[in-house]
């Protein structure tokens, strides 16, 4: 954080550099965003699929660097709130009849902690006292990210105080946080010594479940970012500006194979439990509806 910090001073600097100058030659300008960014997923299996879009937003400090009349380079550093949703496949799942069809299972600790589910384990581990095992049907995730973008943007000269641009480049996240909101249709509540599961088929849901343990192994997502935009200078050297651009992340937002959610197990002749865990592969794509002000 303090790393964070710094370098929003140090940006804050370097836009100061040659403010005496006119618009025209100025080689450096700063400014502020907000963004409404609508999201959703794309899924590279059968087994989890896209559900619904959701509506996320950002925010950040904008820095661009004059390389010609026309070109420039553009970054910053600011911070965005994704979410969408995705259904899981349930092979029509009937408690107790086809117990052994394929659902995409979890368990929690009676702290509301997701439990690893760790194979070779003795299966009082995870039917003990206290832990509850859900069935999921639906899952909107909710990603926190500190963002870089990185771009070449061409702008046109002005005219009647508007400027039209286009701009090619990516966009570098690090990933602070990761959380679910779940709808589930079974549960299993164990109790006592032995770990007894009383089952239920009520439906029902958990809210801000902290998912970033099962969260993509390296936390850092890169993605592409495009887009178009027109800006209006309102006095001086100061400009507001709007902008949609189209971003595609090219990286996993899960661990391809999850660590915590299993879609069926096993018990060995030695009490030990085996676990066959979700595969995950899904990549976040968003409309960035941008609106900031150029100083």
């Amino acid at each position: 954080m303090k790393k964070f910090f710094l370098l929003v001073v140090t940006m804050l600097f370097i836009s100061n550099i040659n403010m005496a100058q006119d618009d025209a030659n100025k080689k450096v300008r700063a400014g502020l965003k907000g963004v409404l960014e609508p999201g959703w997923f794309d899924s590279g299996d059968n087994n989890t699929t896209p559900l619904n879009a959701g509506v996320g937003g950002g925010f950040g400090l904008v820095l661009e660097f004059r390389m010609s009349d026309v070109i420039y380079f553009s970054t910053g550093i600011g911070g965005d709130f994704e979410n969408a949703s995705v259904k899981y496949r349930n092979d029509n799942f009937v408690f107790p009849t086809n117990t052994n069809v394929f659902t995409v299972n979890y368990f929690v600790d009676n702290s509301g902690a997701l439990v690893e589910a760790a194979n070779d384990v003795d299966k009082s581990t995870y039917y003990k006292d206290g832990n509850i095992s859900y069935k999921i049907e639906s899952r909107n995730i909710k990603s926190t990210f500190v963002t870089i973008p990185v771009a070449l943007k061409m702008m046109t000269k002005e005219f009647s105080g508007f400027k039209i641009f286009g701009s090619f480049g990516g966009d570098i996240g690090i990933r602070i946080g990761t959380k679910a909101d779940d709808t589930y249709y079974f549960k299993t509540v164990y109790t006592g010594t032995a770990g007894i599961g009383v089952p239920t088929t009520e439906k029902g849901t958990l809210s801000n479940l902290d998912i970033s343990k099962d969260g993509s192994l390296i936390p850092m997502r890169v993605g592409l970012d495009v887009g178009l935009g027109a800006e209006y200078r309102i006095g001086g050297s100061t400009s507001v500006f709007f902008s949609v651009n189209y971003f595609r992340s090219f990286t996993n937002v899960m661990k391809i194979d999850s660590k915590v959610y299993y879609t069926g197990s096993t018990i060995d002749a030695n009490n030990k439990i085996v676990f066959t865990h979700l595969q995950q592969n899904l990549i976040m794509s968003s409309l960035k509806i941008t609106l900031g002000v150029m100083f």
